[in-house]
């Protein structure tokens, strides 16, 4: 018994001499505070900076800049399936055909950069478009004027190390306010509304001229905007908008133009369901 005694004696000794002098086991204890600080700010820096949100100097995301850079490899002035850019561009964008053919169908309803042929929804009722296979796209001429040079463009390898894609396209006109952007990242959340071309080229030449502009936001699904606490677009701005509803006789009220981001479909949607209270 009192060898027995002594010898846990010992083994308790041992271990407290381990903790006074820093064992090698303290070599691996990972301290959840400092895991959480790494990891974490690893994985939000790349949602930031790779998926949800825009770079400010092309106004794309990566999946956006992807396509559009597929297109202009494969560019040869004619129309292309769908189906076949969304394989050419998985060579850059490695998240799965779907995200890519949202997207694709997102740059063609704002009809700037892409020339699109067949049914690309409809951005006033809410209708998908079709199937990829289906429907056909090409870089329009403006798409092709203002953003590509190879002369002025950083590379980087692409996430296999097979190809290479641009950093950012050097583009020449302000693509971030003209398409607008909405992106939903770590602890950031992006939201910049669309702009008038023709606004934007006159806000362009009187920066140029030094001169002071004011730029305010312009939907392309019409309606009516109050811009008076737009704030310049800066956080805590608002714009309140309306659709454009006209009076047809004492029994119809006919809606010409809806809000933004709203669609018919939603609209009627709401409608009836005011009308069942």
């Amino acid at each position: 018994m009192i060898e027995n005694e002594h010898e846990e004696e010992l083994e308790r000794d041992d271990e407290f001499s381990h903790e006074q002098d820093g064992s090698d086991d303290m070599d691996h204890v990972v301290r959840v505070r400092g895991m959480y600080n790494n990891y974490f700010l690893d994985y939000a820096s790349y949602v930031i900076l790779e998926r949800a949100v825009p770079h400010q100097y092309d106004g794309l995301k990566p999946v956006q800049r992807r396509i559009l850079h597929s297109l202009n490899e494969m560019d040869d002035g004619r129309f292309h399936k769908v189906a076949n850019v969304i394989g050419n561009t998985m060579k850059f964008h490695p998240h799965g055909d779907a995200s890519i053919g949202d997207a694709m169908v997102q740059i063609g309803q704002k009809d700037l950069l892409l020339d699109c042929q067949g049914n690309w929804g409809n951005i006033l009722t809410g209708d998908r478009a079709a199937a990829p296979r289906y429907i056909e796209v090409r870089l329009s001429k403006f798409a092709n004027t203002v953003l590509f040079n190879k002369k002025t463009t950083t590379w980087l390898a692409s996430y296999d190390g097979r190809n290479q894609e641009p950093e950012t396209e050097p583009v020449k006109f302000p693509l971030l306010l003209a398409q607008g952007v909405e992106g939903i990242a770590v602890g950031l959340a992006c939201k910049i509304l669309p702009h008038n071309y023709h606004d934007l080229i006159d806000a362009s030449i009187a920066t140029l001229l030094g001169k002071r502009f004011k730029l305010v936001p312009d939907f392309p699904t019409g309606g009516m905007a109050d811009v008076e606490n737009y704030n310049d677009g800066l956080r805590g701005g608002k714009v309140r908008v309306r659709a454009r509803i006209e009076k047809e006789n004492n029994k119809t009220l006919v809606v010409k133009e809806v809000p933004y981001g709203v669609t018919t479909s939603s609209l009627i949607d709401s409608i009836l369901k005011a009308n069942d209270k």
